[in-house]
């Protein structure tokens, strides 16, 4: 059985550590960007609020913005959600080349 998954092994090894670079860039892509969108959001919010208090902006351009606000929150936990996947198919592979 061991000489049957030897070629397997060695087809998964290069795909292995590809995944496993896609990885790493996915974790320092989404950190940063997941930064930069945050304070994005957080202002989006800030205007949007302080704007329809001071009459600035009527209740459906406010409700827009929190719209918009919320989507540029949620759009680093996606990416953190597809980093998970990847993460789980590296440790998968991983664990084949391992047996």
């Amino acid at each position: 059985m061991m000489l049957l998954k030897l070629p397997f092994k060695l087809i998964a090894l290069p795909v292995a550590l590809a995944v496993t670079v896609a990885q790493w860039a996915g974790v320092f892509l989404t950190s940063f960007a997941g930064a930069i969108f945050y304070i994005l959001s957080g202002l989006c919010f800030l205007i949007a609020v302080l704007g329809y208090l001071m009459g600035i902006h009527t209740g459906s351009e406010a409700i827009r913005m929190l719209g918009i606000a919320f989507v540029v929150f949620v759009l680093p936990a996606a990416a953190g959600w597809l980093i998970g996947k990847v993460a789980s198919l590296n440790e998968m592979l991983w664990d084949f080349i391992k047996s």
